[in-house]
């Protein structure tokens, strides 16, 4: 056997190495493929929802509607308290009630449900004939974000003997609401 003979046999026997083994002239196997697996989408899908979780838990989102509604109540509870103010103010002192008496003053001097229902005290409509607290003062009378109607607001007010406002929201979540003016 000649060195050309041991030398085509080489290359015949290499030729079909390649052809048993899938090489592909040195290229990568995975070079005409198109998409992905369904190994490799599975993988991504779980560690999406791994992370989704793990956001989920960290955020907390029941506490951050909570505290969102609490920023609301005490942002309604300082409008309150200003409108009250300046009303007070504009009237020589006067408080704003619904007595009809310039005389008496019928505003809660203990904590009173804001509200048109007959055990609230009615401070959308307080304040003299045609210079009401709505809609001279206030567009409307804000309410509780959860629990609050135009019936009952969800709010109290009173003033002190000292001539201080109160105000609070009874049904906070997260702490206690009180704004004083």
């Amino acid at each position: 056997m000649g060195t050309a003979q041991i030398v085509e046999e080489s290359i015949t026997s290499m030729a079909s190495i390649k052809s048993i083994t899938g090489a592909n002239n040195g290229k990568s196997p995975y070079l005409g493929r198109n998409g992905f697996t369904l190994m490799e989408l599975l993988m991504v899908v779980g560690i999406i929802g791994v992370m989704a979780t793990v956001l989920v838990v960290v955020m907390k989102p029941g506490t951050q509607l909570a505290k969102a509604r609490d920023v609301r109540r005490q942002t309604d509870l300082i409008a309150i308290l200003g409108t009250v103010y300046q009303y007070t103010a504009d009237h020589s002192g006067d408080l704003p009630d619904t007595d009809g008496n310039p005389a008496t003053s019928n505003f809660p001097t203990a904590a009173k449900c804001i509200g048109t229902d007959l055990a609230c005290f009615n401070l959308s409509g307080a304040g003299v004939t045609g210079d009401t607290i709505v809609p001279v003062y206030m567009g409307a009378i804000p309410w509780d974000p959860k629990t609050g109607t135009a019936a009952n607001t969800g709010y109290t007010i009173y003033v002190d003997t000292n001539g201080r406002f109160y105000a609070s929201a009874p049904g906070a979540e997260t702490k206690t609401i009180t704004v004083t003016k």
